[in-house]
């Protein structure tokens, strides 16, 4: 398991598109807090509220990243060369997917702790105020928003059997594509790109969905795709 673990590891990090994308991933966010005009003075509040904006934009890095990862296998046409090496499909499917996601959770620990960086020298904060609102609920909770982002869009790339596609359906959606739909028809925030609006907002906007309720729409959206991902990868013939 962990061989398998470190050669994922290392096929990822080999392509440049992931590391692209989780350098937007860290990036975009510090951007966003540099360039943005606001006083500053403001208490934890206001600083936990900019620091959940900034990691919202960091979504798109995430869905760059893991659509790269996983349709890699199908755009240099490496799966026959990785079936070779693991022939277990299954195991193939679960320590890429469990990869991804421990990626994922350290480029969110990395972005959150440069954005507090940035916050405590503009704002004039002290250490122990930006290690409670490190200990907080909610910016743990968008790190797993955005693991539940990744595996939605690493599952559509393996359905897809593209790079491509799952770029093409998740960063408009992300970009503002479901708010469109949300202008259209409340039904949209179901949608995984909405549901956890509420983690990323303060105060809340009662609007979308409850951030609990929207964390387990999301989940309920990455756990039917992953679970189909898998079913279609361990079924489908490679050519």
């Amino acid at each position: 398991m962990y061989a398998a673990l470190h050669s994922e590891q290392t096929k990822f990090f080999s392509f440049g598109w992931c590391i692209l994308g989780l350098f937007g991933a860290i990036v975009v966010p510090l951007f966003y807090l540099l360039t943005l005009n606001v006083p500053k003075t403001g208490g934890e509040k206001e600083i936990l509220s900019l620091c959940l904006q900034a990691l919202y934009l960091g979504h798109p890095g995430v869905i760059v990243a893991s659509a790269a990862y996983f349709g890699q296998e199908y755009s240099n046409s490496a799966l026959r060369t990785t079936l070779l090496t693991q022939p277990s499909r299954l195991k193939i499917a679960c320590v890429k997917f469990l990869n991804n996601a421990l990626i994922i959770v350290i480029t969110g620990i990395v972005a959150i702790v440069v954005c507090l960086l940035v916050l405590l020298i503009q704002h004039d904060m002290k250490w122990f105020s930006a290690y409670e609102l490190i200990i907080t609920k909610s910016l743990p909770m968008s790190i797993l928003s955005w693991i539940q982002i990744a595996l939605i869009t690493a599952a559509l790339s393996v359905i897809t059997k593209s790079l491509i596609v799952p770029l093409a359906i998740m960063l408009p959606l992300m970009l503002g594509l479901s708010h469109m739909f949300f202008s259209i028809s409340q039904s949209a925030k179901f949608l995984p790109t909405l549901a956890t609006m509420n983690f990323f907002s303060i105060p809340e906007s009662t609007v979308f969905l409850e951030k609990w309720s929207g964390l387990g729409v999301q989940f309920i959206w990455a756990l039917l795709l992953v679970i189909s991902s898998i079913f279609i990868f361990s079924h489908r013939n490679v050519r």
